[in-house]
């Protein structure tokens, strides 16, 4: 009787706790139905884009991990259309088109009809792919007004974020501010008088560390590197986005519990800095590279084959505008001694570990444009040492003949090798210019004592 008893209960105790479910199951989680959270959602957005009067300013990066971004000014207005001019290039003037903010996957701002952002997707610019852009956005999050969307192209890559600019005249002002953008991003490059080192430095109460910044200004991305004795590389990796005053990166700069992002252009050290909580991040021409790597001990096997500078074979940018100045130089020597117009044709430059006979030389081929003459010279050099993890060489004269008559002319390339503070070599693989690939290997020297000059070449197999 005591066990039917217990059962009884049990299958009582069941059948309330069957009902309390059944009772929880009609409460609602919203209030809203879902056609009106989209609405809602929609409405918001709709609300911040046109709460501003003077508009937006805008900073996209398309796919932060292979590219830089690009800064826009948009003025949303009541009719649907936008008002929007950009950094992207030398077309600053303010376009008018249409937008959206609809319903895809999620809210979305669409920019349906084109304007300066559809220029971040064409493949025109940047490589075959051109930016990898899109003129679609999924609204993300409104932080206090600054509002962030995520690319739909490349979600996890690419962000859109708009803070009102604080502007009171948006047609003026927005086509000055993207003008100066686009004026910061020329002042990242090399001039013919600064260093072809450019670092990213750090600097905290640990002390200072150097990365080689490693710019590709194609893209506007940095893969800051520092490469140990034991070969073992720290490396970062981030795109850049020039604004009026200077720059900001992404994704984040993180170094030792330090964030950095935006960086302000210092004109007169033509550097950019971010500070944070007493340290510094940097981005300079210094006169050293932050590291030498062990690319010089080739030389003893590569010296005697010939190094190999040819301007007919194509450029490449590892030539420096610096090193294009010098072999104008010797053109204008020529043409400032009335001597008409010449032209460098040929540099060859070989070097012996071994020998202080002349083995170790320079030859260089002069042109005589009016009727196309060729003339040799060879310079000597005692034999090449190594130290310091750099090449140094003792220039002693020119061989009889032409050389002599020529040296006077040629002495900035003369000097060029003669560096008092030695050479930096780099092997830089298979040789590749705008007109011309070789497998020879390539590298390249660049003078310690001027780190404006450097020079890109091949190897005589």
């Amino acid at each position: 009787m005591k066990r039917i008893y217990i059962n009884y209960w049990i299958i009582c105790l069941m059948f309330v706790g069957v009902l309390s479910c059944s009772d929880d199951d009609s409460e609602t989680l919203f209030s809203e139905t879902p056609t009106e959270r989209i609405e809602q959602r929609n409405s918001e957005l709709l609300n911040l884009l046109l709460s501003q009067d003077q508009g937006y300013k805008g900073v996209y990066f398309t796919k932060n991990d292979q590219f830089g971004g690009f800064t826009f000014y948009m003025k949303f207005n009541t009719d649907g259309t936008v008002q929007m001019t950009s950094d992207f290039n030398s077309e600053t003037d303010i376009i008018s088109s249409s937008y959206e903010v609809r319903l895809g996957t999620s809210t979305e701002l669409v920019f349906t009809t084109r304007n300066h952002i559809q220029k971040v997707s064409e493949t025109s610019f940047g490589d075959t792919d051109g930016f990898r852009g899109t003129s679609v956005f999924q609204y993300f999050s409104n932080d206090n007004g600054i509002i962030t969307f995520r690319d739909v192209r490349n979600r996890d890559a690419g962000f859109l974020t708009l803070e009102p600019t604080g502007f009171t005249n948006f047609t003026t002002e927005s086509v000055v501010k993207a003008q100066a953008s686009l004026a910061q991003r020329e002042n990242i490059l090399p001039t013919p008088t600064t260093s072809v080192f450019q670092v990213l430095r750090i600097e905290n109460g640990n002390g200072i560390s150097n990365f080689n910044l490693n710019y590709d200004p194609a893209n506007l991305f940095a893969s800051p590197r520092i490469t140990s004795d034991d070969g073992s590389v720290t490396e970062f990796n981030f795109g850049i986005a020039f604004t009026e005053d200077g720059l900001v990166i992404s994704p984040a700069l993180e170094f030792e519990g330090e964030t950095y992002v935006n960086f302000v252009y210092d004109a007169a050290t033509s550097s950019y800095v971010s500070s944070v909580n007493g340290t510094t991040a940097t981005m300079l021409f210094s006169n050293d590279p932050a590291f030498i790597d062990r690319d010089f001990e080739a030389l003893p096997d590569l010296g005697p084959r010939g190094f190999l500078y040819r301007p007919r074979l194509g450029s490449n940018p590892l030539t420096s505008i610096g090193f294009d100045a010098l072999i104008g130089e010797i053109s204008a020597n020529f043409a400032g001694g009335g001597l008409g117009a010449w032209s460098v044709n040929d540099v060859q430059f070989v070097v012996d570990f071994q020998s202080d006979n002349c083995d170790t030389f320079l030859f260089i081929q002069l042109l005589r444009e009016a009727d196309g003459a060729a003339f040799n010279s060879f310079y000597c050099f005692e034999k090449g040492v190594l130290n310091d993890r750099k090449l140094f060489l003792t220039y002693t004269g020119p061989t009889p003949g032409n050389s002599e008559f020529f040296e006077p002319l040629v002495m900035p390339l003369i000097d060029f090798f003669n560096s008092s503070e030695g050479l930096i070599y780099t092997d830089e693989g298979a040789f590749t210019s705008n007109l011309s690939s070789f497998s020879n290997k390539a590298g390249t020297f660049t003078s310690a004592e001027n780190p404006a000059l450097r020079v890109y070449g091949l190897w005589f197999s």
